[in-house]
């Protein structure tokens, strides 16, 4: 695989980091916004952008073109270790923090967490590294693209099982992570498709046809998934259930033809031209090259913002209000991130530990 850069995942990443510090403002710094349109579209979309990237970068052929397995050593040292290590100091820092959310007061109740206060992305990515490990020498042996699907099809199913088995979101407990592995894993192992079929999938980005479907798909699964209480036969735990496992891989993969038919051409014009890129574009650049520290530290800076909830709500949580709020004050939180991983990265142990950089020179 290439260790060039793909210029226009660098800017989703980037686009998708400052969405998850904007979504943590309306729901832990303001709070009680949670039934904003603006909240839902954040809530659906960022992280979706994330797991697709990753499984598209971490598809590999060999000379055989077989599918290649995942480094999981590396990745244990980029996930797991920023996650043990700052786990336990986010516990000791919440308390201070004067936010007001429902968060754990201590490490065995974070861990429990179904959301593992929200530090559940890097537990869980690593998670469908360990899945892709065997499945990746699986689909090596399988030479037929029907029977690759079956067995990624059977994958999911298991894992949907499990999740239903050793999970509760109701009841926000998941020690292991399972109900989270199971809604992530198919746009994880899309993008790995996406990549093996890169021609195709490519293609199908900047097809009229494909595109207008992918609106007309995710507008109707994100109105299912995101407001099913408007439906009375969504009510049903089951049936909510069953609407997530089905129809949110639809949406999240339609989400991602609509996010490269808009960043691509963006980015093209932006970078591969002779003028300067615009200042937009080298900031959601540059966040997506540190967005993994970005998740990892940005909680620290998260503050009480309380009394705009109700000014907030009497404007009938309009999305232009809202986000002009939420993004003006991810600018800032977002900067003095950057600023403290700019610290960390003067230190190879501390960005190894804190932001889950490699420790070998630069």
């Amino acid at each position: 695989m290439s260790s060039k850069r793909i210029l226009h995942f660098d800017v989703l990443k980037g686009i998708a980091i400052f969405m998850v510090v904007m979504g943590h403002v309306i729901a832990m710094c303001i709070r009680g916004l949670d039934g904003a349109f603006l909240f839902k579209f954040i809530e659906q979309t960022h992280m979706p952008i994330f797991f697709f990237i990753s499984g598209y970068l971490t598809y590999a052929a060999t000379g055989q073109s077989t599918f290649k397995t995942p480094n999981l050593k590396k990745r244990f040292m980029q996930l797991i270790i920023p996650f043990l290590v700052i786990t336990p100091l986010w516990v000791l820092y919440f308390p201070h923090s004067g936010l007001q959310s429902p968060l754990s007061d201590n490490l065995p109740a974070l861990y429990r967490a179904y959301w593992k206060d929200g530090y559940w992305f890097t537990l869980c990515l690593f998670e469908l590294f360990l899945v892709y490990y065997p499945l990746s020498l699986l689909l090596s042996r399988l030479h037929r693209s029907w029977a690759q699907i079956v067995a990624i099809v059977a994958t999911y199913a298991v894992l949907i099982v499990m999740a239903v088995l050793f999970s509760d979101e109701e009841a926000g407990v998941d020690y292991p992570g399972l109900g989270l592995l199971a809604r992530f894993f198919p746009i994880f192992i899309m993008g790995v498709m996406a990549h093996r079929w890169r021609g195709a999938f490519d293609k199908a980005c900047h097809n009229s046809a494909w595109i207008t479907t992918a609106v007309v798909t995710f507008a109707v699964a994100f109105f299912i998934v995101a407001y099913r209480w408007d439906m009375p036969w969504a009510e049903n735990n089951t049936v909510a259930a069953a609407i997530n496992y089905l129809l949110m891989p639809p949406m999240q993969l339609s989400l991602i033809v609509l996010a490269i038919a808009m960043a691509e051409p963006w980015c093209s014009r932006e970078f591969q031209s002779e003028r300067q890129p615009g200042r937009i574009a080298r900031y959601f650049n540059l966040l997506g090259h540190k967005s993994l520290g970005i998740y990892l530290l940005h909680y620290f800076f998260l503050f009480p913002l309380t009394a705009l909830q109700q000014p907030l709500k009497q404007m009938a949580l309009s999305a232009v209000p809202l986000a002009v709020v939420a993004a003006v004050v991810a600018v800032a939180i977002v900067a003095v991130t950057l600023l403290v991983i700019y610290a960390l990265e003067r230190s190879r142990l501390l960005a190894f530990l804190f932001l889950g950089q490699p420790m070998s020179p630069r």
